[in-house]
C-alpha cells in the first residue's frame, strides 16, 4: 500500500477505509479491537473506519497491517 507523506485535507465529507467482513465471529472481534474508532455499516454490510488526519500516518499503518495480516482487500468509501 501506498503511504502519504502528509494527511490529505478533504472539501466534502471524510472518506472511510472499509472491510467487507461479517458483522459477528472472531475476525469482527479482532476489527474491533484493533480498531476501536471503527463500525459496523449497516446499509453496506462492512466493517468501516472513517479516515482522522489526526491520527496520521498511524491510522493508515493499523490499517495495512490489519488487511495483511489477515489477507483482507481494503476498500475505500468516498
Amino acid at each position: 500500500m501506498h503511504h502519504a507523506n502528509y494527511p490529505h485535507q478533504f472539501d466534502k465529507e471524510q472518506p472511510s477505509h472499509a472491510f467487507s467482513i461479517p458483522r459477528e465471529g472472531e475476525l469482527a472481534k479482532l476489527f474491533q479491537q484493533a480498531f476501536p474508532e471503527g463500525y459496523f455499516d449497516e446499509t453496506h454490510k462492512e466493517w468501516r473506519i472513517d479516515w482522522d488526519h489526526t491520527q496520521f500516518p498511524d491510522q493508515g499503518q493499523r490499517i495495512e497491517a490489519f488487511a495483511t495480516a489477515h489477507d483482507l482487500e481494503v476498500l475505500h468509501r468516498y
